[in-house]
């Protein structure tokens, strides 16, 4: 096991190489699958994929 300051030099390298947002994970707990193709938030639809989420939320507001 490495110790000391390379080990932190290491896992700091890897923090900035993932491309996870704090933020973006944490509100996808309370956001709800695609309704269309089932895709669960955070990730890609489908290709045949057509659900619009703002065109969704602005047919309900009108």
């Amino acid at each position: 096991m490495k110790k000391g300051r390379h080990r932190r030099f290491e896992e700091a390298r890897a923090l900035k190489r993932t491309n996870d947002n704090l933020d973006a994970i944490l509100d996808a707990k309370d956001a709800e699958p695609c309704p269309e193709c089932g895709a669960d938030p955070g990730h890609d639809h489908s290709t045949w994929c057509m659900y619009d989420k703002e065109a969704d939320e602005s047919a309900w507001t009108s």
